[in-house]
């Protein structure tokens, strides 16, 4: 019985978490349209829920990260959607991949994304806090779950990082792409075009695949992007 209260005492708490740190967020971009993202302060945006600062510090590390919500849910989706691809799967087919799930996943969250391309138009801070933030956020865990499948040291083998690095570069230039354009284009097929292009660049021979697959188009994932990406495929 004793037990049973505490889960529902665990349950409530949660929601009660779950709704102040949504309050904050909306309250936040309210206060961003109205006022501007750097004359808002976190103050004003715990002010409005009624609530301390420091309530907002538990939820949030800082203003910049307010705009950018449970990113941190995101890169554990991206993580198992990365390791759960095919054993053998050519490395870039299996991002590919794994990059159109995991925006399938974000779709509710594209007017909020819209939003913050306004106010980072307006906000360098927005913009650099993508960059030395969530961009490099998503290249580690990239990087640290191709490690896993490769089944190699990413302290003695770079090219985790390398994959990683280059396979974030076409995931953010779909999503300034898709951005610029009021979100009226296709998100699958400019991922498609990104990691196509990203996969014909690479050369032959010049990457190994995971666990060990032979560094050539097979291993890259070439040929699997092509036929993605030219028959509309879809994981």
């Amino acid at each position: 019985m004793n037990g049973e209260k505490s889960e529902v005492g665990i349950g409530r708490r949660e929601r009660k978490k779950k709704q102040t740190r949504e309050a904050l967020e909306q309250a936040a971009l309210r206060l961003f349209r109205e006022k501007g993202y750097d004359r808002t302060t976190v103050r004003d945006i715990a002010d409005e829920v009624d609530v301390s600062q420091r309530t907002f510090f538990r939820y949030f590390p800082s203003k910049e990260a307010v705009l950018f919500g449970n990113w941190e849910e995101s890169l554990e989706l991206l993580r198992r959607l990365i390791l759960g691809r095919p054993e053998g799967e050519p490395v870039f087919v299996a991002l590919y991949r794994a990059a159109l799930e995991l925006a399938e996943a974000d779709k509710e969250n594209e007017a909020w994304l819209l939003t913050v391309k306004g106010l980072a138009e307006k906000s360098r801070r927005i913009g650099e806090y993508e960059r030395t933030v969530i961009y490099p956020g998503f290249e580690r865990v990239v990087a640290e779950a191709l490690a896993e499948r490769m089944g190699v040291d990413m302290a003695k083998d770079p090219r985790p990082r390398i994959l990683a690095a280059v396979s974030v570069a076409a995931w953010t230039t779909a999503r300034r792409i898709w951005m610029e354009s009021g979100g009226r284009l296709s998100v699958s097929d400019i991922l498609s075009r990104t990691f196509g292009s990203l996969v014909e660049t690479i050369p032959e021979g010049g990457m190994q695949g995971p666990r060990g697959v032979p560094g050539n188009a097979q291993a890259t994932g070439r040929e699997g992007v092509k036929r993605a990406r030219f028959a509309g495929r879809r994981p």
